[in-house]
């Protein structure tokens, strides 16, 4: 028997590959080196190794998914309505990354609620880690005192607001580990630290809807019904409590012209055409009536309403809506982190994707890459052994009668959802 197939087989990254290589890509945006690490980690680290090893098994199932298939349509519509050839190639490699990250994302092991705890633990800690070492250095070097708000941070995750939102997504998910395992104390503890740090240190103010709502919608879908009456209340008025501390801080500082803003954006979407917009990419600098001028909406679902239209939104809804629902279903912890950034999304950013890896993605690109290959694959709370190699075929078959051509049906007997296995008392 020929030994070079297998020794060539061996050669394929596998499961504690990709686990590593997607956290040293988280840890590389907290490095105070530039974008250097973050480039390398994901074109050399995850992109050409997703390219190299992945089967045609894989790309055909990842392309007859439709959650999937609802981003390519977006990103279709988006290409068709751009406003030159420049925002289409940048559309075109932000649609290539993402299917590279997705593909990635496929091949990472399954997950146990309890990995998950235990990994969101460590990704908070490096995240408190991070604020307060610039913290540090911004009262060292710019005089920087406790009830002043953080400026940009020196690592890849600059922006206060994205690093804030991004503590917030892996404290939720954090959170639903905790409730998994019943440790209600964990979860009050770290809700309290991180709200601490997020409102009190960095002033975040979407900080506070993108977690109230997420831990509302979490604390509701989750407990079981027979302790809600026991627990919730008590969980509520701890987390109320933590968010009443901040909030006269916050309102101080208005709402950064955000009304102002969007009621400009709106009307000049209805004057371009209320069903297909201004076009993709089209800039649209905006005068505050202090003379402040400010270039983007500071509101994702505001940006597509006025570039696409309502097309544009519907199309965004659909790539984000169903995928949270199914995965919320399913019990992915993927969901978890993508509910956060889709309510953030709402007061920050500008588009779903980008061209290039950066600080947005960890609002809804790397979560959304996540979900989608979870939902393609097992769920977080099958068993897979550490250096155990998935079935793509079996994985497809479970997510997507294509890959094989027959019903997962046919292949094994009906379960209840995950989510009821995790929470079995749960109504």
């Amino acid at each position: 028997m020929n030994p070079l197939p297998q020794r060539l087989k061996e050669l394929v990254p596998g499961n504690r590959y990709w686990t590593a290589i997607f956290f040293i890509f988280f840890c590389a945006f907290l490095l105070p080196f530039g974008s250097g690490p973050v480039k390398t980690s994901f074109y050399f680290g995850i992109l050409l190794p997703a390219l190299l090893f992945s089967t045609w098994q894989e790309v055909r199932c990842l392309a007859g998914s439709r959650h999937f298939l609802a981003i390519l349509a977006l990103c279709t519509y988006a290409m068709v309505r751009s406003t030159d050839l420049d925002t289409v190639l940048d559309i075109l490699k932000a649609l290539v990354s993402f299917l590279v990250l997705t593909l990635g994302a496929m091949k990472l092991p399954t997950i146990q609620p309890a990995s998950v705890k235990r990994a969101a633990l460590l990704c908070i800690t490096l995240l408190l880690i991070y604020v307060f070492s610039n913290a540090a250095y911004q009262g060292i070097t710019q005089g920087w005192t406790p009830g002043m708000r953080l400026g940009p941070l020196f690592g890849n995750l600059e922006n206060v607001i994205f690093c804030t939102v991004l503590m917030v997504s892996v404290l939720v998910v954090y959170s639903w580990s905790c409730l998994a395992t019943r440790d209600y104390r964990a979860l009050v503890i770290a809700n309290a630290v991180v709200i601490i740090a997020a409102l009190w240190l960095m002033q975040s103010r979407s900080a506070l809807p993108t977690w109230l709502g997420s831990m509302a919608i979490l604390l509701a879908y989750v407990i079981p019904s027979q302790e809600q009456r026991r627990i919730l209340p008590w969980l509520l008025l701890s987390l109320l409590a933590i968010a009443a501390l901040a909030f006269p801080v916050l309102l101080e500082r208005g709402d950064s012209y955000r009304l102002e803003i969007w009621a400009d954006y709106l009307t000049s979407m209805r004057d371009c055409g209320t069903l297909f917009g201004c076009g993709w990419g089209l800039e649209h600098p905006f005068t505050t009536k202090s003379g402040l001028t400010i270039v983007h909406p500071h509101s994702m679902y505001v940006q597509h309403l006025f570039w696409g239209g309502i097309t544009g939104l519907a199309l965004l809804l659909l790539a984000l809506v169903p995928p949270l629902i199914a995965g919320i279903r399913r019990a992915h912890f993927a969901a978890w982190a993508l509910l956060p950034g889709c309510i953030a999304l709402a007061f920050d950013g500008k588009g779903l994707m980008t061209s290039q890896p950066n600080q947005r993605w960890f609002l809804a690109t790397v979560p959304l890459a996540f979900l989608i290959a979870g939902l393609l694959g097992k769920t977080a709370t099958s068993a897979t052994s550490p250096g155990k190699k998935l079935d793509i075929k079996a994985r497809c078959r479970s997510a997507n009668a294509k890959c094989s051509g027959t019903s997962h049906q046919d292949h094994a007997p009906p379960s209840s959802p995950v989510s009821d296995q995790l929470f079995p008392d749960r109504r």
